[in-house]
């Protein structure tokens, strides 16, 4: 396949630290690899056109972002990207693994390649060809041994955090590129709108295998019930587990 079509999915990032915006790391590996692929790859947004994030990603060389609709918090972007990706018929759609804010869950890839009938692979450090009809690429896990595969086409392939890092940013081509809006319609996330949202609370900090603590007391001559009574209060002090309804 001398000129496969290619579209890459582009959601907004956010710094952990200083919460400006940004490109979601993995979506900018995604874009990479688009490029390696293709030199205009169809690259989809669905947000507010207005994000200063999403120039970084035109400032990697690409010409045009279409951006379909406008995202509100509690809209489900799914149905959208599906009617858009049905239109536009690509042999092979990159994402990241996960966007870079909001639920951040992993599961429209997947969702996607439910909804299109294809397949979804994960992890995806590169993609070394595209012929006959499949892509030859390379899942790989940190610490793991890479796997080459043989993936049929149409796919969707998601880039791990092995998959080669973006390149620099062209202040001109960012400025030069067009943000293309296109009207069009988000559905509500009707299942997220029934959850219940509370601040995450601070992961409890590893107890390895010997580490004392400096009030530790040995668990020695006590009935099982008094030892499971002092590691419950252990547990609960070191804020691991909590009291129904906390």
């Amino acid at each position: 396949m001398d000129d496969p079509k290619v579209v890459v999915l582009l959601s907004a990032g956010i710094h952990p630290v200083s919460g400006r915006a940004r490109m979601a790391p993995g979506d900018a590996r995604a874009l990479e690899m688009a490029l390696r692929l293709s030199p205009d790859p169809t690259a989809l947004h669905v947000g507010d056109a207005s994000n200063i994030g999403l120039r970084d990603y035109l400032g990697m060389g690409l010409a045009t972002i279409e951006v379909l609709g406008s995202w509100t918090d509690g809209d489900d972007v799914v149905p959208t990207l599906l009617g858009r990706l049905a239109e536009l018929n690509p042999d092979l759609v990159l994402t990241g693994m996960a966007a870079d804010a909001g639920e951040a869950s992993g599961m429209v890839p997947y969702l996607l390649a439910h909804g299109l009938g294809i397949r979804h692979i994960s992890s995806i450090a590169s993609i070394d060809a595209i012929d006959a009809g499949e892509a030859i690429v390379v899942q790989a896990y940190r610490g793991a041994t890479r796997r080459r595969l043989a993936v049929p086409l149409p796919a969707i392939v998601s880039a791990g955090e092995l998959a080669p890092a973006p390149r620099a940013r062209a202040f001109a081509r960012s400025r030069r590129g067009t943000l293309l809006v296109t009207a069009g319609t988000v559905a509500k996330d009707h299942e997220a709108a029934t959850w219940t949202r509370v601040p995450a609370r601070r992961r409890p900090k590893k107890i390895t295998a010997g580490q004392a603590a400096g009030d530790s007391v040995p668990l020695v001559g006590l009935t099982p019930d008094e030892a499971a009574h002092r590691i419950l209060g252990f547990l609960k002090d070191k804020n691991i587990i909590q009291e129904r309804g906390q």
